[in-house]
């Protein structure tokens, strides 16, 4: 058995090779934004946030680290990662193997195009999306391609790369595409609290949720936020930010592994509504069942 850690090109690899099998795990950097996810989700704590500059007006996001020795290339990370920054390949192949075994679930990415309501030549989602993810289609003369029903024939969201901050859904003029958060939470600023001049958590947020206003003090636009944490590691003033994330919708089977990254990445209130929530779907999808049965209500 041989593992190896390496990088080039703005990719972090780790890997390790066996006799039969080749296990692969990489970090786009430029993707990554340096948020807390991946390393709170991680139940080996094989993942690590190196240090960012947290000077005063000369942030740079932290970058993540991978130890090689830890990793078991199960893939939580890259199930929980919003920006898709994390992929995992055996052999080649990209897969999730804690998902695949129904170990872990993933993270329920709704995003809906109407493109039949897009008006011809109209590339705002394109133009305001933060992570650059969004492409419209176009003609060779630079109008929009339009179907023969009247409709944009493509416009194309790397879906998972979505962060899900809804801001196309916001700034769409014709309502043609609707986005739904799967984290949810809350972030406040202590502005008394704000270096003079600083704007770090503004210039590093990947989503744009964060602004300064005339008088240069610092808001948060919670609309978009997604809780990610990002501003955190770059904030050199303790309490001037509090991120919270309070629930995280997923899809697929829960597990121990699920509940443990959930209580980390929101608290032991979140994982405890995230269960009762869960039994009371399950109570209400058992009752349906067992009155759709023959026999059952006097049928």
């Amino acid at each position: 058995m041989k593992r190896y850690k390496k990088e080039a090109g703005g990719i972090l690899e780790v890997g390790q090779i066996l006799y039969t099998k080749h296990f692969k795990l990489t970090v786009d950097r430029e993707r990554c934004t340096g948020c807390e996810l991946c390393s709170l989700a991680c139940p080996r704590s094989a993942i690590s946030l190196i240090s960012a500059d947290t000077t005063v007006g000369s942030a740079s996001a932290p970058l993540v680290d991978v130890d090689e020795d830890k990793c078991d290339f199960h893939g939580i990370c890259a199930a929980i990662c919003p920006f898709g920054a994390i992929k995992i390949k055996i052999n080649g192949e990209e897969t999730l193997p804690a998902v695949d075994k129904e170990s872990f679930p993933v993270l329920e990415r709704d995003i809906r195009i109407n493109s039949g309501l897009c008006k011809p030549g109209c590339k705002k989602c394109e133009e305001i999306c933060p992570l650059g993810i969004i492409k419209v289609s176009e003609n060779g003369d630079g109008t929009v391609k339009v179907s023969e029903t009247g409709g944009v024939t493509v416009v194309d969201v790397h879906k998972e790369q979505c962060a899900g901050c809804r801001i196309c859904w916001m700034e769409c003029p014709d309502n043609a595409i609707e986005v739904s958060k799967f984290i949810e939470g809350s972030i406040t600023i202590e502005t008394t609290a704000c270096p003079a001049g600083c704007r770090n958590c503004v210039d590093i947020c990947p989503v744009k949720a964060l602004a300064q206003d005339d008088g240069g003090m610092v808001y948060a636009k919670d609309m978009y936020c997604i809780y990610c944490g990002a501003c955190l590691q770059v904030c050199p003033a303790d309490g001037a930010l509090n991120v919270k994330r309070t629930s995280v919708r997923s899809t697929g089977k829960d597990s121990g592994a699920w509940h443990k990254a959930l209580e980390k990445l929101t608290s032991a209130e979140g994982l405890a509504r995230e269960l009762a929530a869960k039994r009371t779907y399950k109570t209400q999808a058992e009752a349906e069942e067992l009155s759709a049965k023959p026999g059952v209500n006097g049928e």
